[in-house]
């Protein structure tokens, strides 16, 4: 018998998880539970937009894959300035920077965070940072960045809104084939057949909270993608039993395999052993 997972994104954002879940004997469900969408008033970003290419920034930063789509989406074609540089919290939002807007990254911390970024990023003083991001970003980069004597332009670049409540999606994609999908409203009804539980993002916690409450059945561990999500899981009251030592499917492949390892529950190991 396999193992089950139910991960907490976007089917279409979900699929490399979904394989390296796969390679270890666990079948995977998805359910999403939230959706980027525009901002009701987009002038601040058409105003952004504007200044990145007349060159008033020194820095472009970058803390999600969601916000270089926006960004992508505001230039229109439009060109930055060569001389800009750019800065990205981790891996998967450097592979989206170079995928949609051909850019190099001069910047991104060994831990892709934004309590990395703040540790390890050395911005010269006076630097003027462009910094857009989502409604419901913490304040821990825009903060630390002001210690280092620079000015940060900070701008909503998307909401984060209930799945199907509305509001028009920054991104619209198709999950791939194959991807078993599982509707938010049926999450209750799935928890006791569920060995693993796995979420993507801090306001992620928050939704599951009212969809299927704080008590998880006993056979059911959680995997937070990194501390800021498992620092919103415990304060929604929910436990944590695992972080991913990196933000990406292979370090939520990681903390799975290990987590149940520890667990010793019957499944994956079982299916790689045959």
């Amino acid at each position: 018998m396999a193992y089950q997972a139910l991960i907490l994104r976007n089917p279409a954002r979900a699929a490399a998880t979904v394989q390296e879940f796969e390679q270890l004997g666990i079948i995977s469900w998805c359910a999403q539970l939230i959706e980027t969408a525009w901002p009701r008033d987009r002038s601040q970003l058409h105003r952004m937009g504007e200044e990145l290419v007349a060159g008033r920034y020194s820095w472009l930063v970058f803390t999600s894959v969601n916000t270089v789509h926006v960004v992508e989406q505001v230039l229109a074609g439009r060109q930055l300035p060569g001389e800009l540089r750019i800065a990205s919290v981790g891996q998967k939002t450097t592979e989206a920077i170079a995928r949609l807007l051909g850019r190099p990254v001069h910047f991104q911390p060994a831990e892709q965070s934004a309590a990395g970024m703040v540790a390890e990023w050395a911005v010269e003083a006076g630097a003027r940072i462009c910094y857009p991001h989502g409604d419901l970003a913490s304040s821990t980069l825009a903060d630390g960045l002001a210690k280092h004597g620079v000015e940060v332009a900070e701008c909503i670049a998307y909401e984060t809104v209930d799945a199907g409540r509305g509001g028009q999606p920054v991104t619209e994609t198709a999950a791939a084939p194959g991807i078993k999908v599982l509707p938010a409203a049926q999450i209750g009804a799935k928890l006791e057949e569920l060995d693993l539980l796995v979420f993507p993002a801090p306001s992620v916690a928050r939704r599951f909270i009212q969809l299927a409450g704080s008590q998880l059945p006993a056979r059911t561990q959680t995997i937070a993608i990194g501390k800021p999500t498992a620092a919103a899981m415990e304060r929604a009251g929910l436990p944590v039993h695992a972080i991913a030592a990196q933000p990406t499917p292979q370090g939520l492949a990681r903390a799975a395999e290990e987590l149940l390892q520890r667990t010793g529950s019957a499944g994956a190991g079982d299916s790689n052993a045959e």
